[in-house]
């Protein structure tokens, strides 16, 4: 079942250019993600409730074009498929006439908040989203490979703080992105807007953390790792295009 709502692209949410940033665009994703199953009856006091809750394992992004701030655009989501712990979400941002801008694939995992541990999806969710457990409907996003940190590098040090924690009690998924977009030079991201994004999440980062991201380009991409000494947090790869 498809599940959509309007969003105006606020002054807050676009960048120099004027058009909606990645992490604004990722934001909408996630938002409309728990919209739709509050929708379906499945809001933030039920996972507490019940001690669960939807953990974002990848993200698989195509941007065709991005809107300008005072835009209006219209955002849908379904879930596709779910199998034992995962579900499998689709997105798409259109434009008022209709038109494609964005559209995503995401996997996610269903966990025990208080145990840390994936738990089986229940009934009564696959029943809320009308989803059926099919293992061969499940499509798994690829891997985004771990970069290795050559000897005299020097990765950008970030540190969480309570501002970047969500309801699941770990670092956003947005703020890896934003962190990785801000390891890179201002001379690379002059002309330059998102064309594709592939995201990896691997560990959970507490509040008060400390972590390195390592970046490096080439051929109109970018990639990241987020990491500590003996953890990997976040890997993502994003594809840039001519402004």
């Amino acid at each position: 079942m498809q599940f959509n709502r309007n969003y105006l692209v606020h002054y807050y949410e676009a960048g120099a250019d004027r058009r909606l940033t990645l992490p604004a665009l990722i934001q909408y994703f996630e938002d409309i993600a728990i919209l739709h199953s509050t929708e379906r009856g499945l809001d933030l006091d039920y996972y507490e409730k019940n001690h669960c809750g939807w953990m974002l394992i990848k993200w698989d992004v195509k941007v065709h074009a991005l809107p300008c701030f005072g835009e209006t655009v219209l955002v849908e989501t379904r879930v596709h498929a779910m199998k034992s712990f995962m579900a499998d979400r689709e997105f798409r941002m259109r434009a008022e006439d209709g038109t494609i801008l964005a559209e995503a694939r995401s996997n996610w995992l269903l966990v025990d908040t208080v145990r840390r541990r994936p738990i089986r999806i229940p009934e009564d969710q696959l029943e809320k989203f009308l989803a059926t457990e099919e293992a061969k409907a499940f499509v798994a996003i690829e891997d985004v490979p771990v970069i290795d940190v050559p000897d005299g590098a020097v990765p950008r040090d970030v540190l969480s703080s309570y501002s970047d924690m969500d309801t699941n009690g770990h670092v956003n998924n947005v703020r890896y992105i934003e962190w990785a977009i801000d390891s890179l030079p201002e001379t690379f991201l002059r002309g330059k807007v998102p064309a594709a994004a592939r995201v990896q999440y691997r560990r959970e980062l507490a509040p008060s953390s400390a972590a390195l991201v390592y970046t490096e380009t080439g051929e109109g991409r970018s990639r990241h790792r987020v990491y500590s000494e003996d953890t990997d947090y976040c890997t993502l790869e994003i594809t840039w295009g001519p402004a």
